[in-house]
């Protein structure tokens, strides 16, 4: 009799070992319950799984470019900073993880992502069609519009048109060297605005394209800095976070927690700190959240 209860309880035990290892049962870490800054019940949404793996290390990585102030750069005591540095620490923080930041050049960024080197990147990456087949996007957290700048004593550069056959600053990433190239100008490649507004001043180029926010962070820092914004064009830059493609419980988290950073003041902040208050530019880009 002895035996058969033995035996009976064998069984049992057997048959709880094999339930538990049943998909679904048993706890698992990452069965917590999303907290309200992470999107529509994440962990329910079978994607390509960023955001679980992120939640499980309790870390966000993030692709950023080495050297692109004011967005992304090394400042005091070679901390690293910027704007777009800053908002991704936030939306970090809104999502109850750490930020982990991976430094790359602005030619591997995206390619970064394919090959699961961080979870998003946060880099002044334009939403474009011929980037959708492979890449999703959070809503637009900044826009700014392409500018010609020169110095503030020039008086002969006046609009794009007169670009033609002058030395012209450009920055590696966006738009600028196709710009350039559309009004016959002669282009000098630099790494960042910074550069260029320095080339100019220095009288080693005639002008630079640059984002209407560089100039306004410029201004805002130095607002003696010899240079003008002399004309504007109408294209509108909507720069998104970008991330591997089929990952939409990861987008939707940190659409979420860009929501709430406009909603708790957060976002505005750091938007003041860098670009002063400019009500007039904020607004245009909340209109632009899709």
């Amino acid at each position: 009799m002895t035996g058969h209860k033995y035996a009976k309880k064998i069984i049992f035990i057997t048959f709880l070992i094999i339930v538990l290892m049943l998909p679904g049962c048993g706890k698992k870490s990452y069965d917590r319950v999303p907290n309200p800054n992470m999107g529509v019940a994440p962990y329910r949404v079978q994607t390509g799984g960023l955001l679980q793996n992120a939640a499980l290390r309790d870390t966000l990585r993030i692709g950023i470019e080495k050297n692109y102030p004011p967005f992304s750069y090394r400042g005091t005591g070679g901390r690293l900073t910027g704007f777009d540095v800053e908002i991704a620490e936030e939306v970090a923080r809104h999502m109850e993880m750490k930020p982990v930041f991976v430094e790359t050049e602005w030619k591997d960024l995206l390619s970064g992502l394919s090959e699961g080197k961080y979870d998003a990147v946060f880099n002044e990456i334009a939403d474009h069609k011929d980037r959708r087949s492979l890449y999703d996007f959070s809503n637009v957290y900044m826009a700014s519009n392409p500018v010609l700048v020169t110095r503030s004593d020039d008086k002969k550069i006046r609009t794009f048109e007169d670009l033609k056959d002058i030395s012209t600053a450009v920055e590696a990433n966006g738009d600028y060297q196709r710009i350039a190239s559309k009004y016959k100008s002669n282009t000098v490649v630099t790494h960042n605005f910074l550069s260029s507004a320095q080339l100019l001043v220095d009288h080693k180029v005639d002008a630079v394209l640059t984002d209407s926010l560089s100039m306004l962070n410029l201004h805002q820092n130095d607002p003696e800095f010899p240079v003008k914004t002399t004309d504007s064009l109408d294209h509108v830059t909507q720069v998104c976070a970008a991330f591997a493609k089929g990952n939409s419980d990861l987008v939707a988290a940190v659409d979420h927690a860009l929501e709430t950073m406009q909603a708790d003041g957060s976002y505005l902040a750091i938007w003041r700190k860098y670009f002063g208050d400019s009500p007039s530019a904020y607004k245009g880009i909340m209109d632009r959240q899709r």
